[in-house]
């Protein structure tokens, strides 16, 4: 990619992606205290892993996004520029789960006691005792260092939705080398390449990824990162139907192999990110500016964007109070009488706001004050960078 590509739309913060990344988060919050509550099959609300899809395009348009406005300061083909993304991320990912992990592990048996109540109450809902027992070493080393997500006897073993974080973490470590190949073969043709290649490893090790609870392992998802990354470089290069009709192609290809309502559901979302990040070069540009802009003014608002800075926060901790206060409600009988859309109202309404306040106050603390640390770490290793490249005085 040529430097200095981005025109117009390089903004460096897009506020409605605050707001749309914490209705995000609410959507799945709302997703498991519906299944907790005895209340499933509902179209969309239950789809919780679409809501984390989301995540992932908006992970994918973010990280793309920034490194292509970071490209004169950061050279995409420059050691320092890798080093530098993978700190950046790091900081920004791991103080606050790893605090979260503490707790999880400790509290593990406890929340699962819970969890069994509810699962006595609605056995559809049951899911494996391990995954709030193991406190082994081994455990606690695989989630320490982010590997956890490429072994299915790992990726889904605390109460934590932690399963998307190491999917998370193995998309950092691989961004900067897809950029690099971007840069040398082309957004779409590295694309295309890079989609096929993992498609073809989920065909020669199906066993091995058969195993998987959740889709915790990058070839599982990576297409969805590498559409947000289309619809970044398309809308900062000027043009995305191109993009648009390649990210349809390939959802199109991955609905006919999964053949779920999911499927469909994910194609409404990904064609409502490009149009939501229209630069006007999309189909029916004219027509649709005035809803998009209304769209982002309420995705800009105030209380979006507190649902947008406590996103983070909400996503990791919310089974961690989820869980036992849906647990203690089954020994209710009144709450069981309920119909389950009231269930549903009860549940949430008693979670939401310790969620969110907590939220908030480990943002406030944990994840600015991680974020600032991971600034000056690479400040200070610039500085000692520079220093070992300045020539010796004579």
């Amino acid at each position: 990619m040529k430097q200095g590509a981005a025109h117009a739309n390089n903004t460096d913060h897009l506020p409605w992606l605050d707001g749309l990344r914490g209705f995000a988060a609410l959507w799945v919050l709302v997703s498991h205290a519906q299944i907790l509550s005895g209340m499933r099959g509902i179209p969309v609300l239950s789809w919780g892993e679409l809501a984390v899809d989301l995540f992932m395009l908006l992970s994918g348009f973010l990280m793309a996004h920034h490194y292509v406005l970071r490209q004169e300061k950061e050279p995409w083909d420059a050691k320092s520029t890798f080093f530098t993304f993978w700190l950046r991320r790091f900081f920004r990912i791991a103080p606050l789960y790893y605090f979260l992990l503490f707790f999880a592990l400790v509290l593990g048996p406890w929340i699962g006691d819970w969890r069994d109540a509810i699962a006595l109450q609605w056995p559809a809902t049951a899911t494996s005792p391990a995954r709030y027992d193991d406190q082994s070493l081994g455990n606690i080393l695989m989630h320490v260092s982010f590997l956890f997500g490429a072994f299915p006897d790992y990726a889904f073993r605390t109460p934590l939705p932690d399963w998307s974080i190491g999917l998370e973490m193995s998309f950092y470590l691989a961004f900067p080398f897809l950029m690099l190949l971007v840069l040398r073969m082309g957004l779409l043709t590295a694309g295309l390449l890079t989609i096929t290649l993992a498609g073809i490893s989920l065909v020669i090790f199906k066993g091995y990824f058969e195993q998987f609870a959740m889709p915790s392992f990058l070839p599982l998802k990576l297409y969805l990162f590498f559409i947000g990354i289309w619809l970044a470089v398309s809308r900062l290069q000027g043009g995305m139907k191109v993009a648009l009709a390649m990210s349809v192609m390939v959802l199109i290809a991955v609905g006919l192999i999964e053949r779920s309502d999911q499927a469909l559901g994910r194609m409404v979302v990904v064609i409502g990110m490009f149009y939501l990040m229209n630069d006007g070069s999309l189909p029916g540009s004219g027509l649709l500016q005035g809803s998009i802009e209304k769209l982002r003014a309420v995705l800009s608002s105030r209380v979006s964007r507190f649902l947008g800075d406590t996103s983070y926060g909400v996503y990791l901790l919310h089974l961690l109070i989820l869980i036992p206060v849906a647990g203690m409600l089954t020994h209710s009988t009144a709450y069981l009488a309920l119909s389950g859309p009231l269930r549903l109202l009860v549940c949430a309404a008693l979670v939401a706001p310790p969620v969110y306040l907590t939220a908030w106050l480990l943002f406030r603390t944990v994840e600015t004050g991680g974020i600032r640390m991971g600034k000056r770490v690479i400040l200070q290793t610039i500085d000692r960078t520079r220093h070992a490249c300045r020539p010796a005085e004579t």
